[in-house]
């Protein structure tokens, strides 16, 4: 397998910060990952590290260029997300930030924060650093799902809410995060990146 480090055997990292727009409080994560990572590569880590089940397409978007796994309804062009590695949307990002949409029916928005690049690379990787605030479940209706979730999860007389506790047939704890869940699905994509002397 071939081991990312290269260039006389050494490769930067890059740290980012995704973060699940309209949440409040914000859910989001911390995470360095090698900067030779694809994009579909990270689409899978974003939904390991997010709490997601990747039920859905998806696609990420900067400075107006898309990317993602092309279908027969896309309308506009798309390229493909394995063939284009992070270091190129770093590159070109502006504002230092980029955007990863997950199901194109509830709409959840991500904004990814480029925070650190040429971060020294380090075995394991991909990383997790820290985050905070549990990933909301599949098909609840997007943000506004969610806070009617939240609210009946608090105790609120929430209608809407209440039905989705039901449908979930179990306890929704909000800040519940499982770390070492995280910790765990990153595993394979370390192995993946096999940073071996």
């Amino acid at each position: 397998m071939r081991s990312d480090f290269t260039r006389g055997g050494r490769m930067a990292d890059i740290q980012l910060r995704i973060e699940l727009m309209d949440t409040d409080p914000l859910v989001w994560r911390r995470v360095v990952v090698p900067e030779t990572i694809n994009l579909h590569r990270l689409h899978e880590l974003i939904q390991d590290v997010m709490g997601w089940e990747e039920q859905h397409l998806y696609e990420f978007e900067c400075d107006g260029r898309y990317y993602a796994e092309p279908d027969d309804f896309s309308e506009r062009p798309i390229t493909m997300s394995r063939n284009a590695k992070l270091k190129t949307l770093v590159n070109r990002a502006k504002g230092n930030d980029f955007h990863y949409l997950y199901d194109f029916g509830d709409d959840w928005k991500h904004r990814i924060v480029i925070e650190a690049t040429e971060v020294e690379a380090v075995s394991p990787c991909p990383r997790w650093l820290d985050g905070a605030m549990a990933c909301p479940p599949e098909d609840i209706g997007g943000v506004q799902g969610y806070a009617a979730l939240k609210a009946a999860s608090a105790g609120e007389q929430d209608p809407h809410g209440h039905e989705l506790l039901q449908m979930l047939g179990e306890d929704f704890s909000p800040e519940a995060l499982d770390e070492e869940a995280i910790e765990e699905h990153l595993i394979p994509f370390q192995a993946g990146f096999n940073r071996m002397a």
